[in-house]
């Protein structure tokens, strides 16, 4: 009797631990069979499908943009918008599966201390965009540089009723609230598991100088990406060394934090939340594939 309990009890453990594994396989996407999609984060150049960081994909014209303000769809999408673009490989290049637009700052304008104009109390260099006017409410598009954003395109919003968002990079606790994004400050939400380097987006109603937040997300892509192509400007590293292309969510540290360039404008690869380089190729799990064809 207590041989057959032994045998039913072995049975049993080998029959969950089968079903344990079978689960985790499930659960894990699939690299070889192209689930996976690539990342790539930037500034769309020229259309004619869309081209961003020099990589060109083609979309759906009819495909909904997400997050885009106004509504529209992948068609409409114009030079100067930034977005978030989730893209397989096919015979004949890349192919968009899913674009977010990526806003770092939908509000009212204001004038700052110096004059400057500012969104959400973040100001923002135009650099020959369409003039702004104090309390238009308006969209804009471009890259976050230190604690101001550098805009590709603005666009001004119509009517009386706007949610205002924020997306940047979490750099850790400020002195003037526990969460700033640039220059704007979020009140409403207390930031909890939050890590520097995180990308954050924010949702809520503009206040003097920031937003009050109803809701607070982390992360640019709707589902897991292999490789991501990023462009943007560097951080100010940290005393740990830690250093980030604002606005992507991806982090490396460095030794050497006097090598960081946070003028110039660059586009890196990343993978599993770092950022990498043409050295960490050959570590295991590295999509090898969409990183020769991304350049990385």
């Amino acid at each position: 009797m207590r041989v057959l309990v032994r045998v039913v009890a072995t049975l049993l453990m080998a029959l969950w631990l089968s079903s344990s594994v079978l689960a985790d396989d499930k659960d894990k996407p699939d690299r070889e069979g192209g689930i996976i999609g690539t990342g790539i984060i930037g500034t769309i150049t020229h259309l004619g499908s869309i081209h961003v960081n020099g990589q060109h994909i083609q979309i759906d014209d009819q495909m909904p943009v997400r997050d885009s303000v106004p509504p529209i769809t992948a068609g409409q999408l114009k030079p100067g918008h930034t977005v978030a673009v989730i893209a397989t490989q096919a015979d004949n290049g890349w192919h968009a599966q899913h674009i977010r637009q990526v806003l770092p700052l939908i509000g009212p304008v204001s004038e700052g201390p110096d004059g400057r104009k500012t969104v959400l109390g973040t100001q923002v260099e135009t650099d020959g965009q369409a003039a702004i006017q104090i309390g238009d409410w308006v969209a804009v598009s471009g890259l976050w540089q230190g604690r101001k954003v550098r805009a590709s395109r603005i666009e001004k919003l119509t009517g009386n009723e706007h949610q205002a968002r924020l997306s940047g990079t979490y750099l850790g606790p400020d002195p003037k609230a526990p969460l700033v994004i640039g220059q704007s400050v979020v009140n409403g939400i207390e930031p909890e598991h939050l890590q520097p380097g995180d990308l954050v987006r924010v949702y809520g109603e503009a206040t003097l100088g920031g937003i009050r937040a109803n809701r607070l997300e982390t992360g640019l892509f709707a589902e897991a990406v292999g490789v991501v192509l990023v462009e943007g400007y560097y951080s100010e590293p940290q005393p740990s060394g830690l250093y980030t292309v604002l606005g992507s969510g991806l982090v490396a540290y460095s030794d050497q934090p006097e090598m960081i360039d946070e003028q110039i404008r660059v586009i890196r690869c990343g993978e599993e939340g770092k950022l990498v380089d043409d050295t960490s190729a050959d570590q295991p799990g590295s999509d090898i594939g969409s990183r020769a064809e991304l350049g990385c």
